[in-house]
């Protein structure tokens, strides 16, 4: 780990504008075989002080390969993201007239979804970049070429010389990852065409302040976005940002569109970075605010799963997502509260909760304890309808952690 000084985007000093302290925790998805002492990490965000920048970062970043190399999160395990990539596909072909001579590279392509889709779609010159070997090996197996790294100048430049430019480079929920945005968006240059245009999501951090996604802060996310201090951004780097989208995903995100030539700027970006400025997502005080928000809510939280114990209710939770280790620690949450998680995705069952070494089941768990009074904390909050409308037979209650939302299930 070594602590950033200054700002990924423009090269202010940082070092002394620390807005937000979470508590230390291990790395969010981190999941181990058997409890056992891991490594806490500080979470303390920056906030650039630069009037023309205002960029949020995490102070502390972790080693990639740390934090990479045993990726246990599957794009492909979640039916309605992999719409949402269909989709996205499907937008981006249409935008850019893609079609069967046109090349495609993903940056952090995970198991090789949004490829497929493109595939899929009749694009299928794709190719994929991932540190994660067991992952990439996954993509593999599914037609999907990878190739296993972390994006540099030589790996872009070797694939540009295998392959030749790129029509388009994606990089979805991985431009928040990369500590060195600069050495990155260099990358991105080197491999896409004269033509060629670089589209990223993101969360986008209005509405992690609007919505209070606070459990969205960890390691492996070093940079908070929003669109202000990206335009600039890429002007300095020699691109130009000429459209941005907001999209639903992770409790709200934006869509990014980069070229690496100049474009017609479409006015949906003036009017987020007004729209940012008047929400004051560039003001130190907020984030002072934001903290107080965490703090009501965490003991508001404790004090309903309280309440749930004394009624008589014993807990579990649904999802075990990188977010629910942040959620775990600053609301002082253990396995003294949570008897199990039940995770769709097989990668994670049969592990622990990083640090808080929780068991993570299968969903036929529910089935076992089906006439026992459960309380399920649905971590995975951002698939909460989906969730329980997949286990309407369950006699458990629902309870969304951060809304405290809560639903009886059937014969409850």
């Amino acid at each position: 780990m070594h602590e950033r000084r200054t700002c990924a985007l423009c090269g202010t000093e940082t070092v002394d504008h620390v807005v937000l302290s979470l508590p230390p925790t291990p790395c969010a998805n981190e999941f181990v075989d058997k409890p056992k002492d891991q490594a806490r990490y500080p979470l303390d965000l920056q906030l650039c002080p630069s009037p023309r920048c205002g960029h949020l970062q995490l102070a502390a970043v972790v080693s990639p390969s740390t934090l990479f190399d045993n990726y246990v999160y599957a794009s492909g395990t979640s039916p309605s993201f992999v719409q949402h990539f269909s989709n996205y596909a499907r937008r981006a072909i249409d935008l850019l007239g893609l079609d069967e001579k046109s090349f495609v590279i993903d940056i952090g392509s995970n198991d090789g979804t949004l490829l497929r889709q493109f595939v899929d779609h009749g694009v299928t010159r794709v190719h994929g970049v991932e540190p994660a070997r067991g992952i990439a090996e996954i993509a593999e197996s599914r037609g999907i070429p990878t190739t296993v790294a972390f994006l540099d100048p030589a790996v872009a430049l070797d694939l540009r010389h295998r392959f030749g430019p790129a029509d388009l480079v994606t990089a979805n929920n991985v431009f928040a990852h990369i500590g060195d945005l600069e050495q990155a968006t260099s990358a991105v240059r080197t491999m896409l065409g004269s033509r060629g245009v670089f589209i990223f999501e993101v969360s986008y951090l209005a509405d992690v302040v609007e919505g209070l996604l606070f459990d969205t802060i960890y390691h492996e996310h070093v940079a908070y976005h929003t669109v202000r201090p990206l335009v600039r951004f890429f002007d300095r780097m020699g691109m130009t940002l000429f459209d941005v989208e907001r999209v639903p995903t992770h409790g709200g995100s934006i869509r990014v569109y980069v070229a690496s030539d100049n474009r017609v700027v479409s006015p949906r970006v003036a009017e987020l970075v007004k729209s940012e400025e008047a929400a004051a997502l560039f003001s130190a005080r907020t984030y002072e605010s934001f903290g107080e928000r965490i703090r009501t809510q965490g003991k508001r939280l404790r004090e309903h799963v309280a309440s749930l114990k004394d009624d008589g209710w014993r807990l579990c939770g649904y999802g075990a997502p990188a977010k629910l280790t942040t959620l775990m620690y600053s609301f002082a949450l253990d396995a003294n509260d949570f008897e199990f998680i039940v995770e769709d995705s097989p990668l994670k069952r049969g592990l622990f909760t990083p640090g808080t070494h929780i068991p993570v089941v299968g969903p036929e768990k529910l089935a076992e304890v089906s006439a026992q009074r459960y309380c399920a904390l649905v971590f995975a909050w951002n698939y909460y309808d989906n969730i329980v409308a997949g286990h309407a037979d369950w006699s458990g209650l629902w309870l969304n952690p951060l809304t405290l939302e809560r639903l009886d299930g059937e014969g409850s």
